[in-house]
């Protein structure tokens, strides 16, 4: 009968249309260290809203913030294993699987922001973003996501020069290039993990740690610390890291999209970083006793760090991807 055909075609017509909709639908599983309130947790929150607004909700991203799903490194490896699609990282910690990776944070490395954000995305380290992709199925959505310069921060000891250092335990990430870095300055490295640093701090097991004024600021770490040494001794750069095959699955328009408000999101990221930096400093100043250092002898502190470093890690990093960094940023000094 005619009716029993009609009908039997809107069934299959609804069918199709309810799994193509199914396939449409694209929900992305990002992963991040970053806790409820500080600048990248706010900025990731908002380039994943705006991804759903204009895919029209055909990609939506599942957020899960502060080391739900693992430590840094972990979700790092666990985006290579494609357990996860997305994770923010910095590069020292994707350096775990490319060492070149961690070159852009030796210490005194860097006159100021603009000469590392070209040097980092340009040619120079390409060939470690290369080897990130080709060998470990890993694409940078941007490689750019400021955090800021590191400080020292000491418990009872005001610190100038590395002599004033010697013998004191700093916390360090576990990582090649801090211990390396704490051990040209004469100091002890003592690796504890980052969600253990407040109470190793208030404790005495450590005299002291080093991390950007946002970190300081939103840890509390200035709560049982007395001094903040100026020292802008690394700079730190985070990147958006997505899965290769994630990626690929996407549509192309989806893809363009995402890169765009990712990129959008590092841009601002930059700006409202650096702007908080300096207020984040101003307020612990105001409102706390912790005395600020805002006159270190960096000079010192590069003379006895940053060949160190690049001596011990020769190897580890690659002599040759050693060679491109300086020489680009040599080259870009010199214009």
């Amino acid at each position: 009968m005619i009716w029993k055909k009609t009908f039997h075609a809107c069934v299959a017509a609804a069918a199709l249309l309810l799994a193509t909709g199914a396939q449409a639908e694209t929900v992305l599983r990002f992963g991040h260290p970053n806790v409820v309130g500080e600048m990248s947790s706010k900025l990731y929150d908002e380039f994943v809203a705006r991804i759903a607004e204009r895919t029209n909700g055909e990609v939506t991203i599942q957020v899960f913030p502060g080391e739900q799903l693992g430590k840094e490194t972990e979700m790092v490896q666990q985006l290579r294993d494609g357990v996860l699609d997305m994770t923010a990282a910095s590069m020292a910690a994707t350096s775990t699987l490319v060492p070149a990776m961690e070159i852009p944070s030796a210490p005194f490395l860097w006159q100021n922001w603009l000469e590392a954000e070209a040097v980092i995305s340009g040619a120079a380290m390409q060939p470690a973003f290369d080897e990130l992709e080709e060998k470990h199925n890993i694409v940078p959505l941007t490689k750019i996501w400021y955090w800021g310069w590191r400080n020292f921060t000491l418990s009872e000891k005001p610190v100038r020069t590395p002599d004033d250092m010697a013998g004191l335990k700093i916390r360090v990430p576990e990582s090649p290039v801090w211990v390396e870095m704490i051990r040209g300055i004469g100091a002890a490295p003592t690796p504890i993990p980052f969600s253990d640093v407040y109470t190793a701090l208030q404790q005495g097991t450590v005299d002291g740690q080093e991390n950007p004024i946002p970190t300081i600021y939103a840890r509390k770490f200035y709560e049982v610390q007395g001094y903040i040494v100026m020292s802008r001794h690394m700079l730190q750069n985070n990147m958006i890291l997505m899965n290769k095959d994630s990626m690929a699955r996407l549509d192309p328009r989806h893809q363009r999209i995402i890169l765009e408000e990712v990129g959008a999101a590092s841009a601002k990221m930059t700006l409202l970083q650096q702007r908080a930096e300096e207020n984040m400093l101003k307020e612990i100043a105001a409102t706390t006793e912790i005395t600020i250092i805002d006159d270190p002898d960096r000079a010192a502190f590069a003379e006895r760090s940053t060949e160190a470093v690049f001596t011990a890690l020769a190897e580890r990093w690659g002599e040759d991807r050693i060679a491109a960094v300086r020489e680009t940023i040599e080259t870009i000094r010199g214009q």
